[in-house]
């Protein structure tokens, strides 16, 4: 697998632009040492500068870009855009906002592809992921190419590039557009996160489709309240353009909120289990492979089989569909394409010895990515209610992030597990041992009723689980999901959930694991 392009963007040399294009482009209020140039590419990290680029010194959280401006002029950056003047020797534009120049500066450089292209955004606090790539799978059974930008990795024509965040900086989403659009793609689903939002990522793609999953409990380290973390979400609607189609939760109240920021000329499609839904479910039943369901749509119902678990993959099923029906699909299309899905790696995902089946019965061992209390009590509760036996939960709670989730992370699981196993997430700069204190003592004594084991290595957590479960029981590995390494102070390892449950429940097979 290859990058679609270059860090840039598009490859060197097959973008000049004029200096004077960017310069009229963004207007900005100071123009230092000018001179007309020939600018190919964009760059905002000193370290990715190519000759002829134009680099944005963006002042971040923990580095300011204009320290760094020197470096990027020495690797071949051949002029800056700064929030200050600058003595360079190179020219220097002066704006009001690095951020929003460097989203206005990558629309105008890859031609604003998000015209030529159905973007449709996805956000929400859960079910961003599941529900990106059923909306990819509607469209691709309805014989589309389809482009995906998410937590997992950015896709499109058979090549993948592992994501570092779930909404890319404004440089890669504009330049994949293009890529996208010129090889002729008539759609790209992109998760869109509150940081995203927030930081002017998005800022210039004109959205088809504004997708809301739901709202709960996270980012407050980021936000500070949810309040705030709300409005960013809701940045996302206000920006949609009259012509535009809102798919919004109608089971969720922060949906209202959404439908405020609407401009006139925006369609809504609602979908959830209310009978006001316009999309909506009816008579779910739930089981551990699988949900079966009535989907009512438009012009009819249909009965179907719903290959993944859980009641929030029927919301996020229901949301694909939504989408998929406003771009023009029809429902028989997406009706056979959501029976055909399979689950989204670290959702909910079966692992282990094929068909979980181990000697004296069958142990269903699943890894998720839930990692905020909603998730997680949505997960657990799901698996309590479909599980023969005894529900096991390995889980942990990420270091240098909000505090405040780890007690009702802690308080989801003790309602549902028989057994719970309080291990580390990514620790980062923190000690692994005071998180998992911070955990426990969010419990009371009544929400101690649950077999609590406290094991660091997470490793181990989970080959404490798979040992001790019996046959009928289910484990569930919560809150790294597709992740492939974990993070600590000083140091990132390889670690997946998947493979270690995998080798805990080979070495259960063959006799080494004991009870």
């Amino acid at each position: 697998m290859t990058d679609l392009a270059f860090p840039s963007g598009l490859p060197s040399g097959q973008g000049f632009v004029r200096l004077r294009e960017l310069r009229d482009c963004l207007q900005p209020r100071e123009v230092m040492h000018w001179r007309d140039l020939a600018v190919d590419g964009l760059a905002f990290h000193s370290a990715e500068v190519r000759p002829g680029n134009l680099f944005f010194a963006i002042r971040g959280t923990k580095n300011d870009g204009t320290v760094f401006a020197q470096q990027a002029i020495a690797r071949g950056a051949v002029a800056v855009v700064a929030e200050e003047p600058l003595s360079l020797s190179v020219p220097v534009l002066v704006v009001d906002n690095v951020r929003e120049a460097l989203a206005d500066a990558a629309r105008f450089y890859y031609r604003d592809p998000s015209k030529s292209i159905s973007v449709i955004g996805v956000t929400g606090t859960n079910g961003k992921t599941t529900t990106g790539h059923l909306i990819r799978a509607c469209l691709q059974a309805d014989r589309r190419q389809v482009g995906l930008i998410g937590t997992i990795a950015y896709e499109f024509g058979g090549r993948r590039i592992p994501a570092s965040n779930t909404t890319p900086d404004p440089v890669r989403i504009h330049g994949y557009l293009r890529e996208m659009t010129d090889r002729f793609a008539s759609a790209c689903v992109m998760e869109v996160s509150s940081h995203s939002l927030d930081q002017d990522r998005v800022r210039g793609v004109q959205f088809a489709v504004g997708v809301f999953t739901n709202l709960s409990q996270d980012h407050l380290d980021y936000h500070g309240d949810m309040a705030s973390y709300m409005q960013a979400k809701a940045r996302m609607f206000k920006a949609l353009k009259p012509g535009a189609t809102a798919v919004l939760n109608r089971d969720d109240p922060a949906s209202l909120a959404m439908a405020e920021q609407l401009e006139t000329g925006v369609n809504i499609i609602w979908y959830g289990l209310s009978p006001e839904a316009d999309i909506r479910a009816e008579d779910v039943q739930l089981g551990p492979d699988g949900t079966r369901l009535r989907m009512v749509m438009p012009h009819g119902a249909v009965e179907l089989f719903l290959p993944i678990v859980g009641a929030h993959n029927v919301e996020n099923a229901l949301a694909a569909a939504a989408t998929a029906l406003a771009l023009g699909a029809s429902e028989l299309t997406v009706a056979s394409a959501l029976e055909d899905a399979r689950a989204v790696p670290g959702r909910l995902e079966l692992v282990g010895i094929p068909g979980g089946v181990m000697r004296g019965g069958r142990v269903r061992t699943f890894v998720d990515y839930a990692h905020t209390p909603d998730a997680l009590d949505k997960v657990c509760g799901t698996l309590s209610s479909v599980c023969e036996g005894d529900l096991h939960v390995v889980f942990g709670c990420g270091g240098d992030r909000d505090r405040t989730k780890r007690a009702p992370m802690a308080q989801a699981v003790a309602r549902y597990a028989r057994y719970a196993y309080l291990t580390s997430d990514n620790p980062r700069s923190e000690d692994p041992s005071t998180i998992i204190t911070d955990m426990i003592n969010g419990l009371d004594d009544s929400e101690r009723s649950c077999d609590l084991f406290q094991v660091v290595d997470r490793a181990e957590a989970i080959r404490l689980a798979v040992s001790q479960a019996k046959p009928g029981d289910t484990v569930l590995i919560a809150g790294k999901g597709h992740e492939t390494y974990q993070v600590f102070k000083d140091s990132v390892i390889p670690f997946d959930d998947r493979l270690e449950a995998g080798r805990a429940l080979a070495a259960r097979e063959a006799g080494w694991l004991h009870r």
